[in-house]
C-alpha cells in the first residue's frame, strides 16, 4: 500500500489520527470495507474490525488505542511521530510534561528551588566531560558501568552522549547519559556478560540500531522529562533505531518507567562492595515505543520545541 501526505488544517475539529485514517484509505481508492478486510489480513490486532468501526474512527466518534493506531501507520511507511508530532492540540498536551505550574514543581536538590535552568550537551572534548561522566557513574551506582581512568580515555567514550541541565553558578540538577549502539551488545549488558568498559573497547561493526540509556535523572519531574526528551526525540528522529533500552539502578526513575507501563526486561541484584544495588532493565521496540503515550508525548519534542518551553517557564516565573 502507497503512503500518502496528510493534512491538519481542513478539519479542525477531527482527531488527527481520523484525518490520517480518512486520507490513507481515499488516497489508496478503498472503500471501508476493502480497508477493513486488508487490515484484518495484515495484523491480528484486527481480526474482528468492522466496517462501522473503521467509519467511527474515520468521524473520531472514537480512536483505537495506540497499538493499533501504531500498527496501521506503520503498515502505510508513516509513524505515530510522524502525525502527532504537526499536531498543535497534542503538542500542547507534550507540553505540560515539561512546564508544569511552578507551585506544582517539587524539586528533589537541597539548594535547587525552580530557578532558571540551561541543558548542554556534554561530549568528550568537553574539558570537564571525565569529571561530568565520572560524577553520573557513581550517582548512579551501577557496578556493570565501571570505567578505568576515564580522562586517559576519552577517544574512546565519544560514543557517549551526555547532557546535564544546570542552574545558577552551573550547578547541575539533572543529567542523561545514553548512547547509540547494536541490539546484540545491549543484550549481552542486560545478561551481564559485558559491562560498559568492554563495549567502549569493542571495534564497531554494522550499524548501530538501538539506544543505550544508563543514567536519567532531573530535580524536578519537570527537568527530568525535558531530559528524556532529548534521547527520545533522537531514538524517534533516527529511523534506522529498533530498540530502545534502559539500565539502571534509580529506584525513583525505574518507578517512572514502570509507571509508564513499561514493563522491566531483567531485575538482577549485584554486589557492590558490603551492599548489593538492584539493576533493572527495560527493551522496548520501536513499535512499542510509538504505542506508549508517556515516550510517544515525550519523543515528539524536538531540540528548539524544548529550548522555547525551558524559555517560557523561566520568563513565566520571572514575571511572577
Amino acid at each position: 500500500m502507497s503512503s500518502t501526505a496528510y493534512c491538519y488544517t481542513s478539519d479542525k475539529d477531527s482527531h488527527v489520527f481520523s484525518i490520517f485514517l480518512r486520507n490513507t484509505r481515499q488516497h489508496n481508492d478503498l472503500s471501508q470495507e476493502q480497508f477493513c478486510l486488508y487490515l484484518r489480513e495484515q495484523s491480528s490486532l484486527f481480526y474482528n474490525l468492522d466496517t462501522i468501526t473503521v467509519s467511527r474512527w474515520e468521524r473520531g466518534v472514537n480512536i483505537p488505542s495506540l497499538a493499533k493506531q501504531a500498527e496501521i501507520v506503520e503498515l502505510y511507511n508513516h509513524e505515530l511521530v510522524d502525525i502527532y508530532g504537526k499536531d498543535n492540540e497534542f503538542l500542547n498536551e507534550c507540553t505540560k510534561l515539561l512546564a508544569l505550574p511552578i507551585n506544582k514543581r517539587k524539586s528533589y536538590h537541597p539548594y535547587y528551588h525552580n530557578d532558571a535552568y540551561l541543558i548542554e550537551e556534554i561530549d568528550n572534548e568537553h574539558p570537564c566531560f571525565h569529571l561530568i561522566l565520572g560524577m553520573i557513574l557513581q550517582y548512579e551506582g551501577n557496578p556493570c558501568l565501571s570505567l578505568d581512568e576515564i580522562d586517559r580515555q576519552r577517544k574512546q567514550l565519544a560514543q557517549l552522549k551526555i547532557n546535564v541541565a544546570t542552574a545558577f553558578g552551573g550547578q547541575i540538577i539533572g543529567h542523561c547519559l545514553f548512547m547509540e549502539t547494536r541490539s546484540h551488545i545491549i543484550l549481552e549488558l542486560l545478561n551481564f556478560k559485558i559491562n560498559l568498559q568492554d563495549i567502549t573497547h569493542q571495534d564497531a561493526q554494522g550499524q548501530a540500531n538501538a539506544v543505550l540509556v544508563l543514567s536519567s535523572a532531573g530535580a524536578t519531574t519537570q527537568i527530568e522529562n525535558s531530559l528524556m526528551s532529548i534521547y527520545m526525540y533522537f531514538f524517534a528522529s533516527q529511523k534506522h533505531l529498533t530498540y530502545l533500552s534502559f539500565s539502571v539502578c534509580d529506584d525513583s526513575f525505574v518507578k517512572k518507567l514502570n509507571g509508564a507501563k513499561l514493563s522491566p526486561f531483567k531485575v538482577k541484584s549485584v554486589s557492590k562492595g558490603k551492599n548489593k544495588v538492584d539493576i533493572t532493565s527495560f527493551l522496548v521496540s520501536r513499535s512499542e515505543v510509538m504505542a506508549n503515550r508517556f515516550l510517544l508525548k515525550l519523543a515528539v519534542i524536538s531540540p528548539s520545541n524544548l529550548n522555547q518551553i525551558i524559555d517560557v517557564g523561566v520568563k513565566g516565573k520571572q514575571a511572577r
